[in-house]
């Protein structure tokens, strides 16, 4: 059995590997939270618009444990701050990790 979506604030460290229609933003790190996260991917509340279809790497170091993830920017919206919702590459480094926090076996 899988989960779907989780709230879950957690600090989420992201550096832009490609943004074409703002490459001003390439190379950039923030320090973000997420607000939610799935087994693929996950809501991010940034201080700054990421178009859609950017690309960026992922840190998220929990108690857990430390996952490096890349994805896409697939939605933006603003509400108050601005949020993200980003499609998590399945060949990033910890993707297997990652998805096995999302499955429960009965």
């Amino acid at each position: 059995m899988r989960l779907d979506r989780i709230e879950r604030e957690e600090e989420v460290l992201i550096d832009v590997i490609n943004c074409t229609h703002q490459p001003d933003l390439n190379d950039t790190s923030l320090a973000c939270m997420t607000v939610d996260v799935s087994e693929v991917g996950m809501k991010v509340m940034t201080d700054i618009p990421i178009p859609v279809s950017t690309r960026l790497g992922l840190r998220l170091d929990l108690s857990t444990a430390l996952y490096r993830l890349e994805g896409e920017v697939r939605w933006t919206k603003e509400e108050g701050s601005h949020l993200v919702g980003l499609l998590l590459d399945d060949d990033s480094q910890d993707f297997i990790s990652w998805t096995k926090m999302f499955q429960l076996d009965f």
